[in-house]
């Protein structure tokens, strides 16, 4: 389907749109520039065009797709009709080599095709990742205290088996942060000979703030440390140039912005020199894979193509691979950019309504430095501390506004079950639902307010924001009398 010249489809309309669609006033509702109104008067049509392609229930708005994407109609129909090829002949490995799939998804992520593996997830992404760097006893890894669970544990792992130290820093996550403090921040930890690698999720799960991955990796760069970034929430929300990035490594999902099967990923690992980062490749070792025609010393010779031999392992479900490689091409025929544009300004008009009905301290993330902002909305509205630090409540919050109002959001953090845990005495500092940040400057513990996340996803309208809003104020009202 061609998305730049769709017209809105026709037929039932659900009730979450029936307001955008009927010619009110919506664009005019709430705290919204002409500029902004231009926008979605302009972007509207392709994209409630595209939404068609999703199968989401109609009396449920899903905000959600931080979770789980919804895999497009165009894309499950070949997804099912793979399944049904394999169900009748299961001896082929792969229905299409997997040097094609990786081709469709590099040419959207701006790599190279020997630059990019598929793998199960980002958690499995992560483990090869960090587990096949060539560690040293005595090394330090340099990561946020704000990291998913799934990169966590895998941290924890690796300071046990190799004597790895980790080392915190803390993230500028107040309404006016800025890159530069961010930058600065981290170059403040770098121990130059000592910092082996930095890592960090960009954006971060607990509170959908972007970090600034090529001015981190520049400084990686000057002391010698490898970088490696969570991009389970990059992935089919922001337009990828991996290559530009600068990083050596990304773990990205499949599942999750990028729409594409459950249990599929994209490990990005840097192959060669880029102007973006013109250092020596460091040395790797594949965790996983079949492939015995490779160094087994971690070197990689000129013409190695360590994503084809990452790719290597058992019988993968070859359906999923191609499905990936399908919602990825059908990402770029939409348009990446376009797609970044229309759920970052969506994700702003959101943060716009929530700061003005229940105040500017209700959104917890960065709002006035675009480059620190992502298609995550992260928030509590409810005035009292007490309130907003009670995680029950704010489970009772979320379960109430999908049963009640319809709408399914996110929430919470990792807590005392973070990088700090007993028996160290600063555990008791990071409540349990807290997002377990520390203070830049000092590294005291910082943790900030139960998060709750709402996602502005492909599929999701100006109208639905609109409802959003008043729904959770509503809650709020009846939650608070």
């Amino acid at each position: 389907m061609d998305y730049v010249k769709a017209a809105p489809a026709t037929g039932p309309v659900p009730l979450h749109e029936q307001h955008q669609q009927s010619g009110e006033a919506s664009f005019s509702v709430g705290p919204m520039s002409a500029e902004q109104a231009a926008f979605f008067a302009k972007e509207a049509p392709v994209f409630h065009a595209f939404a068609q392609q999703f199968s989401l229930d109609p009396k449920v708005v899903y905000l959600m797709a931080g979770q789980k994407g919804s895999q497009p109609a165009s894309v499950r129909k070949r997804y099912q009709e793979g399944l049904d090829q394999i169900a009748r002949d299961p001896f082929p490995v792969h229905l299409e080599p997997s040097a094609t799939i990786r081709a469709k998804i590099a040419s959207g992520y701006g790599a190279g095709v020997d630059e990019i593996a598929i793998s199960r997830n980002t958690t499995d992404a992560l483990a090869q990742i960090l587990m096949g760097i060539e560690w040293q006893r005595g090394d330090e890894i340099l990561v946020t205290p704000m990291e998913h669970p799934a990169g966590l544990a895998t941290v924890l792992r690796l300071s046990a088996r190799f004597g790895v130290k980790i080392v915190q820093w803390g993230v500028p996550v107040h309404r006016t942060a800025t890159a530069d403090e961010v930058v600065e921040a981290v170059r403040k930890r770098i121990r130059p000979g000592v910092t082996r690698v930095i890592f960090f999720s960009s954006p971060l799960w607990p509170n959908g703030q972007r970090l600034p991955e090529r001015r981190i990796a520049a400084l990686a760069q000057e002391a010698g440390a490898i970088t490696v970034a969570d991009g389970a929430h990059y992935g089919g929300m922001i337009e990828p140039r991996l290559d530009e990035s600068g990083m050596d490594f990304w773990a990205i999902s499949g599942h999750k912005w990028q729409c594409g099967p459950g249990g599929t990923g994209i490990l990005y690992i840097r192959n060669r020199q880029h102007s973006a980062n013109p250092t020596p490749l460091p040395r790797f070792h594949l965790i996983r894979s079949s492939a015995r025609d490779v160094p087994f010393d971690g070197s990689r010779p000129a013409d190695f193509d360590i994503g084809a031999a990452m790719s290597r392992y058992g019988f993968p479900e070859s359906a999923d691979w191609r499905a990936l490689g399908d919602v990825c091409a059908l990402w770029d025929e939409v348009g990446r950019a376009r797609i970044q544009a229309w759920t970052h300004n969506l994700a702003d008009y959101l943060r716009q309504r929530i700061a003005a009905t229940f105040g500017d301290e209700a959104l917890l993330q960065p709002t006035v430095d675009s480059s620190l902002k992502s298609a995550i909305v992260c928030f509590n509205p409810f005035p009292g501390a007490q309130q907003r630090g009670n995680p029950e409540f704010n489970l009772q919050f979320r379960e109430r506004l999908l049963r009640e109002y319809g709408f399914r959001i996110s929430g919470g953090g990792v807590g005392p079950d973070g990088f700090t845990r007993a028996p160290d005495p600063q555990a008791a500092a990071f409540p349990a639902g807290m997002v377990p940040n520390r203070d830049p400057d000092t590294l005291a513990p910082k943790p900030f307010g139960y998060a709750l996340r709402a996602n502005a996803c492909v599929w999701n309208s100006v109208a639905q924001m609109d409802q959003f809003v008043a729904a959770t104020g509503d809650l709020v009202r009846k939650m608070t009398a």
